[in-house]
């Protein structure tokens, strides 16, 4: 009677081996390697049987088998004549399970990346135009380009002037707050209309508390837009404008 043999494509003697012990459902860490050679050998036997070209590497493979299966056979020298590590790593078959092991995980990282591919290839990316979004949020910026870091490094010179000014006295206790340095610099740009210089905000006598919170006050002021930074140059002065002075009034009586 006829009958067609149908052979799977492995990528490698690893895929092959990890086959085999997931076929038998074999405990990786304890392979009968008298089984699994066997196994093995028949299924190159098959490829040969079909005229399909063997890898190189199969047949190093099957080498290897047949030299742990030869070094199991041999008799294990006594343990006495062994140190603990000798004894620990006598087992020939340690190094092909670390190799399958690894293998294993990277067969399997290779297969969630594949599928992640897959879906990918299903998926369309829609346009990127930011005038596609521009109607979801609300105003621009306040700080209009300008950052933290951009104020940040404005705000070094008006700092060291505060510590070299300050002299060491007896500590009182001040009587600031980042409500009363609010309403300061709200005074003082609605007496200025046009914006005030940043450098202006920091009096030349304030203290290093003084100078802390006035800075922590227009940041507030600048992150709930009330006022808006603007530079006309990288190296010109900046200038604190105002945009809604009365805005956080209302919110306050909201």
């Amino acid at each position: 009677m006829a009958y067609e043999i149908h052979l799977a494509a492995f990528d490698g003697p690893f895929d092959l081996l990890l086959h085999l012990i997931q076929k038998n459902e074999i405990d990786i860490y304890d392979i009968p390697i008298a089984e699994i050679t066997a196994q093995y050998l028949d299924y190159l036997a098959q490829m040969e049987a079909l005229d399909l070209e063997i890898a190189s590497e199969f047949l190093v493979m099957a080498a290897t088998l047949l030299s742990i299966k030869a070094r199991l056979l041999l008799p294990k020298p006594p343990p006495e004549l062994l140190s603990e590590e000798e004894a620990a790593d006598y087992d020939p078959r340690q190094e092909l399970v670390r190799e399958l092991l690894e293998y294993k995980r990277i067969k399997e990282a290779a297969a969630v990346l594949a599928d992640f591919y897959q879906k990918r290839q299903l998926q369309m990316a829609r346009p990127n135009d930011i005038s596609l979004y521009s109607d979801l949020f609300g105003e621009p910026n306040p700080l209009a380009g300008k950052t933290v870091a951009d104020l940040a490094a404005a705000f070094q010179p008006i700092w060291q002037r505060a510590r070299n000014a300050e002299q060491i006295h007896t500590i009182k206790r001040e009587a600031v707050s980042i409500a009363l340095m609010t309403d300061r610099l709200l005074q003082r740009l609605r007496q200025a209309p046009a914006g005030i210089r940043f450098e202006d905000i920091f009096a030349a006598s304030a203290s290093r508390l003084q100078v802390i919170v006035a800075f922590l006050a227009l940041l507030e002021l600048t992150k709930i837009s009330v006022v808006k930074v603007r530079q006309a140059t990288p190296d010109a002065a900046i200038y604190i404008l105002p945009v809604d002075l009365d805005r956080l009034t209302e919110q306050e009586g909201e």
